[in-house]
């Protein structure tokens, strides 16, 4: 006779272990992987970097690019900047126009003129804004009987961009072709255009302004040069 469990006994046997039968619950799950988030929460991010990454490189181009003038190119290593108070080199270039040579020292010092001395060229965008300006105001200065000579220097160019540039923009004083650098870099120390000296009578450098002039600098200057023609 099969006895049932006796009072104070459960269903687990004299070891303790459970009936097959009997269910203890649901099993504990295993824990999720960690979520990742999906390919397109990237999207944005990525696309974002990518446009600050391209900003920034645009910025430091344009920073490399403009400076303070355009850079003439390659050509030959660039001698120290003639400084204020030295004597300004002299040279002899071949003219734009086909004129005579022009030499800084025939037209200005040997006769006690002031000279403004301008270095630009056609493809040089600040040069393009500056030009007119002195054009305008060397013919206002020949009208007035004033002795300051302008002369331009055309740096790195090719004859067949100089020569409408200088007529568009109204140049009609002397402009020297530099075509080999020899004097913008070597005789003048200079890396990019424009750059204007400001020399007096007698030859020396009084002043020197690094990209375009404006209205007020050449006035003050030609004020100045005015008095120094001795």
């Amino acid at each position: 006779m099969i006895e049932g469990p006796r009072d104070g006994e459960d269903a687990t046997g004299a070891d303790g272990r459970a009936d097959a039968g009997v269910d203890s619950g649901p099993p504990t799950p295993p824990p999720a992987p960690p979520s990742s988030p999906s390919p397109a929460a990237h999207g944005p991010r990525r696309l974002r970097s990518l446009l600050i990454g391209t900003v920034i490189a645009a910025a430091l181009a344009v920073f490399l690019f403009v400076g303070l003038g355009q850079n003439s190119g390659s050509g030959p290593a660039a001698a120290p900047v003639v400084g204020i108070g030295n004597m300004a080199p002299d040279f002899s270039l071949p003219s734009l126009t086909a004129g005579p040579p022009v030499s800084l020292h025939a037209l200005g010092p040997a006769h006690h003129h002031p000279v403004v001395l301008n270095f630009f060229a056609s493809w040089c965008i600040p040069c393009q804004q500056e030009t007119p300006l002195l054009a305008r105001t060397a013919t206002a200065e020949r009208a007035k009987g004033s002795i300051v000579q302008f002369v331009g220097v055309d740096v790195a160019d090719s004859p067949a961009q100089a020569v409408p540039f200088a007529r568009q923009s109204g140049l009609t004083y002397p402009i020297g072709t530099d075509s080999t650098l020899r004097v913008a870099a070597v005789l003048y120390g200079l890396n990019g255009e424009p750059n204007t000296f400001f020399i007096s009578g007698s030859g020396r450098v009084l002043g020197h302004v690094i990209g375009p002039v404006s209205p007020p600098q050449l006035d003050q200057w030609l004020h100045r040069l005015a008095g120094s023609s001795g």
